[in-house]
């Protein structure tokens, strides 16, 4: 009798991935064996360190995150095709995930990018495991585009928030799919978090010049709730606006077996120091949807 294999298609959501993180320690402490894995964007990235066995050392550096972590990784570039560069990140994501090409991975594995030249989305299964995530996570106007074979490629949000179609076409019978985009309607969020998370950190951004500068913004965060937004807030609202509509249409024609939706509106764009908040998100909403997993156990 054929084994039944389980796919997980981790979807887009910026900050709000480290939630797949939580997602996948719980799906595995259920007793829930995935064997194929597909990503998009963040959940590509997630992804690449499960499929290859360096998921705790991913969620040890994200959980270490501070504020200023994140502003530290940050390359400014205004000549790159984006607002970052995204060498930092991804210099230290290299130590992170050390396999060189997808086929080392122990689990299938694929990540979606977008062709900017042609519009068509193109599936990376198999070469170089970093240009895939790097491509996937290129998020338009934030992060520069990455080369290959004479095309652009940008984030694969463009065209397949949610790969359910991916994990399936890598041999899944059964998709777990993971969408982080559902709740970002319900907050008018900036790109990058300015509220403080604990009296350490607000005694910290009070006594500091960056802290009298990160007052300011928030002074200002308040204030453009009754103004127009600005340029960033439209950029990556309007993006998850369109990811939404995609994934809603693609996921009506292909939906998933069991669909895991982790809550957690307060997480922005940016605001990847948050990462004990989006794990826990991501634990509860496996939780929610236990009744449809158990079946999963029993069935292997």
């Amino acid at each position: 009798m054929r084994q039944v294999k389980i796919g997980l298609a981790l979807g887009s959501g910026a900050a709000k991935g480290w939630a797949h993180i939580g997602v996948i320690n719980a799906l595995e402490r259920a007793g829930i064996q995935v064997d194929i894995v597909a990503g998009c964007s963040v959940g590509a990235l997630v992804g690449a360190a499960y499929a290859s066995e360096r998921l705790p050392m991913m969620e040890k550096w994200v959980r270490s995150f501070s504020y200023w972590d994140v502003i530290r990784l940050m390359d400014f570039s205004w000549r790159r095709g984006g607002l970052l560069r995204g060498e930092r990140v991804f210099n230290h994501v290299r130590r992170v995930v050390e396999h060189e090409n997808i086929e080392q991975c122990k689990l299938r594995f694929g990540a979606v990018t977008t062709n900017l030249s042609t519009g068509r989305e193109l599936w990376l299964t198999e070469g170089d495991l970093h240009r895939a995530v790097r491509a996937s996570c290129s998020m338009p106007g934030l992060l520069a585009p990455v080369s290959y074979n004479g095309y652009w490629l940008v984030d694969g949000a463009v065209v397949n928030p949610v790969p359910v179609s991916l994990t399936r076409a890598l041999g899944a019978d059964i998709v777990i799919a993971v969408d982080l985009q559902h709740d970002a309607h319900l907050m008018q969020q900036d790109l990058l978090s300015v509220t403080p998370q604990s009296e350490e950190q607000e005694h910290e951004q009070a006594t500091s010049w960056g802290g009298k500068l990160r007052q300011q913004l928030s002074k200002m965060a308040q204030r453009r709730i009754n103004q127009s937004p600005g340029a960033m807030e439209i950029m990556s609202t309007s993006i998850q606006v369109l990811e939404n509509r995609i994934k809603r249409t693609r996921m009506a024609g292909d939906p998933p077996d069991v669909l895991i939706q982790p809550f957690c509106p307060q997480i922005s764009t940016l605001d990847f120091h948050r990462a004990d908040e989006a794990i826990a998100a991501g634990r509860e909403a496996v939780e929610k949807k236990m009744d449809e997993l158990l079946p999963l156990v029993r069935n292997r």
